[in-house]
């Protein structure tokens, strides 16, 4: 889907596209989430950006507009099927969106689409159930008269009830928190944490009442971020339950949800290293203690889990030149063959980033 703007009146001065009848909200509800996403304008990326429906308008920034329009400019707005950015492009520029913001993961899509049925709220406590699954997690659907929607084991006993709405965010009518609260006291449960999904929360007695009987309010929006994340480079249970419930804020929202490799540079110095070590030593298999030992001796502070994190980026698509059996790490094959192959995918992606650009 996409529709044409006209940059006409003051868009441009004040950094802003916006359409004056609110009328209009509904067309460009077409284009544009009602939650935060990320705006690709002729190829800058703005994160964190959401609507404003009452003024009818986005927030640009004047600088970048009068960089990149002039008034009276015809633009093509449409957003990549997997919901998360909005292309904003000249009509006649010639600019085209990186292939790779079509990316589409189902349960995503389920998810955003299940939230806003409010006729059959089972779906999207469904449709939760196969997120967590996904995440690695051990999750059961229950639901019924007096029974959480979804309770996850694994030694973290959580609770998660889930929340629909045809529109909008919800309020605190929807949540029954002496239930929930009772979870925690119940044998049968023993909930160490618990967590409302939902699209959004309004401001107010809702977030207060959860921050006083430590419930978590997450929106939607978070859990499609950490799946995206986790589609890339898989996350650790830990860490999910860290990002979710130990970082003492009320309420997830995307934003809170760091990248599944915390630290991208420090992984690929890492990486590089032990690629080269390998190349040097010509040493086929190794653990990561092994590894920590040795690079401790040469002064380098790389943590445990920094190397682990880095093995397994290693034994994952699209590299996978490690494999894992107990705790030692070998080669899949010859390592100047797999360098050669990494150097080729290396050159190929740069060759598809050159023709987008």
């Amino acid at each position: 889907m996409e529709i044409e703007h006209k940059l006409d009146g003051t868009q441009v001065e004040y950094g802003f596209i916006w359409w004056k009848k609110k009328k209009e909200n509904e067309k460009y509800k077409q284009v544009f989430p009602e939650v935060e996403f990320t705006i690709d304008l002729q190829g800058i990326r703005l994160s964190d950006k959401k609507v404003d429906w009452k003024m009818g308008r986005v927030s640009i920034g004047p600088k970048t507009m009068q960089e990149l329009f002039q008034k009276d400019d015809i633009i093509i707005i449409s957003k990549s099927t997997d919901g998360r950015t909005v292309v904003v492009r000249k009509k006649e520029g010639g600019y085209r969106p990186p292939k790779c913001l079509d990316l589409e993961l189902p349960l995503v899509s389920k998810l955003r689409e299940s939230q806003r049925n409010s006729d059959n709220p089972t779906i999207f406590e469904k449709a939760l159930v196969d997120a967590f699954n996904e995440l690695g997690f051990s999750t059961k659907h229950i639901g019924g008269r007096d029974e959480p929607d979804i309770f996850i084991n694994d030694n973290f006993n959580i609770i998660l009830d889930s929340k629909t709405t045809k529109e909008g965010v919800i309020t605190e009518r929807y949540i029954n928190f002496d239930a929930m609260y009772r979870y925690k006291e119940s044998e049968k449960y023993r909930a160490e944490y618990i967590g409302v999904v939902a699209p959004g929360f309004s401001e107010g007695y809702i977030r207060e009442t959860a921050k006083k009987r430590g419930i978590i309010l997450i929106e939607t929006e978070a859990i499609c971020r950490i799946l995206q994340n986790h589609a890339t480079y898989p996350y650790e249970s830990n860490h999910i339950i860290e990002i979710l419930f130990k970082s003492d804020k009320g309420v997830i929202i995307p934003k809170d949800i760091p990248p599944s490799t915390i630290d991208q540079e420090k992984l690929i110095e890492i990486v590089a290293k032990i690629l080269s070590d390998i190349k040097l030593t010509r040493k086929t298999s190794f653990s990561s203690q092994e590894l920590h030992i040795a690079y401790s001796w040469q002064g380098l502070k790389y943590e445990s889990d920094e190397i682990e994190n880095a093995l397994k980026f290693l034994s994952v698509a699209p590299f996978s030149i490690l494999q894992k059996q107990n705790e030692e790490y070998s080669l899949t094959g010859d390592i100047e063959s797999i360098l050669k192959k990494i150097g080729l995918l290396l050159q190929a992606f740069n060759k598809v980033l050159s023709k987008v650009i």
